[in-house]
């Protein structure tokens, strides 16, 4: 078990790097090709960038609602919860992996209580 933790870690660690070092365009370039729908959502990188979030903020973000969005684009979520980053101050795409798993952690269990 803990290894699997180490392995996870080093694993967000690299996502972390690549949210560093990506452009964002790079990195919509690349969610486009599996997400045609985000081709017409400049409305919405225009909002985030309105709000001052730092861009690997951002990425780490847009990539967070894909993935558990079932690859649909979100633009409600995405928007609230970039409102949620900015509120947090969150700075980096370390923060922002670390506030996804636990937002995300703390939704399922919502969730799976409301089913029991």
């Amino acid at each position: 078990m803990r290894n699997d933790t180490k392995l996870l870690e080093e694993k967000e660690r690299k996502l972390a790097r690549f949210m560093e070092t990506q452009s964002t365009e790079e990195v919509f370039k690349e969610v486009q090709e599996y997400v045609p729908s985000l081709r017409s959502s400049s409305d919405v990188l225009r909002k985030l960038s309105e709000m001052k979030l730092p861009p690997p903020v951002i990425k780490t973000l847009i990539y967070y609602v894909l993935a558990t969005d079932k690859q649909k684009f979100v633009t409600d979520k995405l928007l609230a919860l970039a409102n949620l980053c900015r509120k947090l101050n969150i700075q980096d795409a370390q923060e922002a992996i670390t506030f996804f798993k636990q937002y995300y952690s703390f939704h399922t269990q919502i969730s799976q209580e409301g089913i029991s």
